[in-house]
């Protein structure tokens, strides 16, 4: 069995026992997934109790549910959170008694455009106070209700609770460290967020194996925007934290885009430009925050200004409604996400600054690197710029930005003059960088092949 069905058989078994689980904020469901993937990974959980403070934010109450739903007269049921969490609207206060049609339906909520799904509502978790209960209900169900009263339960209760949230660091040769991050929030929801959270734990699982890491790696999977403030309050080693990869919506089966880091030329930004165009994108290079917009608001925003980019594919035929479930994931792109990502590792493993040590073009059948015009006149051309470019000045993803060439073909063309004695390659230094010019530069084969 070849490496991607067993990565998306894996994803798929991540995903499906946990999806339809009413995973809010802070809740029972939520702790249950934290816990299990906490174990799976073999990773200790950071525990943030309800009402901690987290910049401005604070820790909410648990929000529990023990049952709810609406029947008519006579007992027949039309919506019940037993059949998907998403009947009732997250946070609903609890609620009891008899209503007419005209009452009930000031408690409903329909989708605007489909008139046969569900509606998911995640306003209400980012309220302080809960005084309002409200139920989704499909449009051609509330068309058919009979002028009848109807009886309603929402038990429901707020209590002090914890909100659960794996931050796995995996370190590298520098402290400075690569942030991504997914949230774990979401009832009955897949591509919005379970999904994104499958693909990076094969990403670290990969990681882990790498014989070594020039950067540290730093997993962040917690309730949407609480994890972050809670993180950056209270986590460790925030100083550290260099660029960041926040996932959103890649089980869609549109191609793979991105929304800008805020100044929207970052070395992660420029790295993601790079490589999405081999992945039949590379059109979707969006505003910052202006797809989905997440915890990008946090990691690059007032304070920060952690350069945050958000992956995804924009927009999604079934965002927050209940079609966003297993039998609408699209497992082939979630692989295609993960491959895309391993080449963004590769790039920040093996991005280096070049020094020619000759003179003159080099004789390159002599070295086995002559590329026949004839049959690649691109690449041909290609071999002499980057010669000449290699001035010690300018990276590898520099000068595959100036030519307009792919960093693999210049990173692989500057490895085997290194192999020759050619080269030299010294490590990047970012204008903010700490300690990362000291690291070693891995082989390529070590990090990249």
């Amino acid at each position: 069995m070849d490496d991607s069905l067993l990565r998306k058989q894996r994803m798929k078994q991540l995903i499906e026992p946990y999806y339809r689980l009413n995973r809010v904020t802070v809740s029972d469901d939520t702790s249950l997934f934290a816990e299990a993937l906490a174990a799976s990974l073999k990773v200790d959980l950071l525990s943030f109790p309800s009402g901690t403070p987290c910049l401005t934010w604070t820790i909410p109450d648990k929000w529990i549910v023990r049952q709810a739903y609406i029947e008519k007269a006579d007992g027949e049921r039309i919506a019940d959170f037993a059949w998907n969490p998403l009947y009732l609207n997250s946070y609903s206060a609890p609620f009891e008694g008899v209503l007419s049609r005209k009452e009930l339906l000031e408690h409903v909520n329909v989708h605007p455009e489909f008139e046969d799904r569900l509606i998911y509502l995640n306003r209400w978790q980012y309220h302080k106070k809960h005084t309002k209960w409200a139920f989704s209900l499909p449009r051609s169900i509330v068309d058919a209700l009979p002028d009848t009263d109807y009886r309603v339960v929402v038990d429901t209760a707020f209590e002090p609770g914890r909100m659960d949230v794996i931050d796995w660091i995996i370190p590298g040769d520098s402290p400075e460290t690569v942030l991504f991050a997914a949230h774990t929030c979401h009832p009955a929801q897949v591509n919005d967020g379970i999904a994104c959270i499958a693909v990076l734990v094969e990403l670290f699982r990969y990681l882990e194996t790498l014989p070594r890491r020039q950067y540290t790696y730093r997993l962040v999977l917690g309730p949407e925007y609480y994890a972050a403030a809670a993180i950056l309050q209270h986590g460790r080693n925030i100083k550290d934290l260099r660029w960041g990869f926040y996932l959103d919506m890649v089980a869609n089966p549109l191609p793979l885009g991105f929304s800008r880091s805020f100044h929207g030329n970052s070395y992660a930004d420029r790295i993601t430009r790079e490589v999405l165009p081999r992945y039949g994108s590379g059109k979707l290079d969006a505003p910052y925050r202006s797809l989905y917009g997440n915890d990008e608001m946090f990691y690059d925003g007032p304070g920060f200004d952690i350069p945050t980019v958000c992956l995804a594919r924009h927009p999604y035929e079934h965002y927050h409604t209940d079609l966003d479930d297993l039998a609408h994931c699209d497992f082939d792109k979630l692989d295609e996400t993960y491959r895309a990502l391993e080449e963004i590792v590769g790039i920040l493993e093996t991005d280096a600054v070049p020094t020619r040590l000759f003179a003159g073009p080099l004789y390159l059948t002599d070295y086995d690197l002559y590329i026949d015009p004839k049959l690649d006149q691109r690449g041909y051309t290609a071999l002499q710029e980057i010669q000449i470019l290699m001035d010690g000045q300018r990276s590898c993803l520099d000068i595959a930005e100036t030519i307009g060439i792919s960093f693999v073909f210049v990173r692989t063309f500057v490895e085997e003059l290194r192999k020759h004695g050619l080269a030299t390659l010294r490590p990047l230094a970012h204008p903010s960088e700490r300690s990362s010019a000291k690291a070693a530069i891995p082989s390529y084969e070590e990090a990249y092949l």
